[in-house]
C-alpha cells in the first residue's frame, strides 16, 4: 500500500504513525510512515516505568505511535511514552481507516484499468484535498454519486467510487482471534518462537502483547471458516515451538 506521503519533515510535537526498524539495547530506530522518514527513539523515551529490556516493549515490524520531540537537520527524535493511550489508539485508528479506504481506492483504480499511482494522480489526490482524507470522502461516496458530483468529481469516477463504497458497507466483516501462550526454553528463545510464528498464512496477523502472550487476528466474512483456520493456525504454532524445546497453548476468542 502507498498511504499518501507527506512532503518535507514532521514538526517538533507532531504524533507521527511509525514502523519499527531495528532494536538496539539503548535505542529504537523507527519509520515514520507519512514522511518515509527515519527516527530515533532513545531507550528513556519507550515507556514511563524503568526498562530493563528494550524488547520486552517494541520488536522489530511493530507499529508505533509516536511524539517528534526534537528535529535537528536530517536527524528525528522521537519518543513512545509521551503519546497519551488515548491519544495513540486514536492516531492508530485514524491510520488503519486510511489504509482501508486506500484499498478502496486501489479496487476502484482496479475497476478503470489503472494502478494506484495513478489513480492519486487522476483522484486520490484531489479528494484529500476536497474531502480532508480518503477515509471522509468514501463516507461521502457511499451516499450516492450525485454527493461527489456536487463536489466536482468526474463523472466516471463518481460512478465508480459510489459503487464501491456501497460495496464495502454492504460486505460484512468478522475478526476472529487466537490468544496464545509461548514460551522457549532455549538460549534463543526469542529467535524459536519469532520462527514458529513466522510460519503462519499470510492473512493471519500477529500482535505482541506482553511476553508469553501473542495475539492472532483473522479477518473474513465466514464466522464458522475463520474460526477453524485460525484454530488450526494456532495449533500448528504450539507444535513447531514443542519441536523445538518450548511449550505454548491457545485459546480462540471470536467477535
Amino acid at each position: 500500500m502507498r498511504i499518501v506521503k507527506k512532503s518535507g519533515m514532521p514538526r517538533e510535537g507532531e504524533v507521527v504513525i511509525c514502523r519499527v526498524s531495528s532494536v538496539n539495547p539503548n535505542s529504537v530506530f523507527a519509520r515514520i510512515e507519512e514522511y518515509d522518514k527515519e527516527g530515533m527513539i532513545h531507550v528513556s523515551e519507550v515507556a514511563s516505568r524503568w526498562v530493563r529490556d528494550i524488547r520486552e516493549f517494541v520488536r522489530e515490524n511493530q507499529m508505533v505511535v509516536c511524539r517528534v520531540t526534537r528535529i535537528d537537520g536530517d536527524h528525528i527524535s522521537l519518543s513512545i511514552k509521551r503519546v497519551s493511550r488515548e491519544e495513540a489508539a486514536s492516531r492508530l485508528n485514524e491510520y488503519k481507516r486510511e489504509k482501508k479506504s486506500e484499498k478502496l481506492l486501489e479496487l476502484t483504480a482496479k475497476e478503470m484499468g489503472m494502478k494506484l499511482d495513478k489513480a492519486y494522480d487522476e483522484i486520490g489526490n484531489d479528494l484529500i484535498e476536497t474531502f480532508g482524507s480518503l477515509t471522509k470522502a468514501f463516507d461521502m461516496a457511499a451516499k450516492g454519486a450525485e454527493v461527489l458530483l456536487k463536489h466536482g468529481v468526474k463523472k466516471d469516477w463518481a460512478k465508480a467510487l459510489a459503487e464501491v463504497a456501497a460495496k464495502s458497507k454492504t460486505a460484512k466483516g468478522y475478526e476472529t482471534k487466537a490468544m496464545l501462550e509461548l514460551v522457549s526454553y532455549r538460549p534463543d528463545g526469542v529467535d524459536a518462537i519469532k520462527a514458529a510464528l513466522s510460519k503462519l498464512p499470510k492473512d493471519v496477523e500477529v500482535k505482541y502483547i506482553s511476553a508469553p502472550r501473542y495475539l492472532l487476528v483473522k479477518k473474513g466474512t465466514d464466522r464458522r471458516l475463520m474460526e477453524a483456520e485460525l484454530e488450526k493456525a494456532a495449533a500448528s504454532v504450539v507444535e513447531e515451538l514443542k519441536r523445538s524445546s518450548g511449550s505454548g497453548s491457545f485459546k480462540i476468542v471470536s467477535e
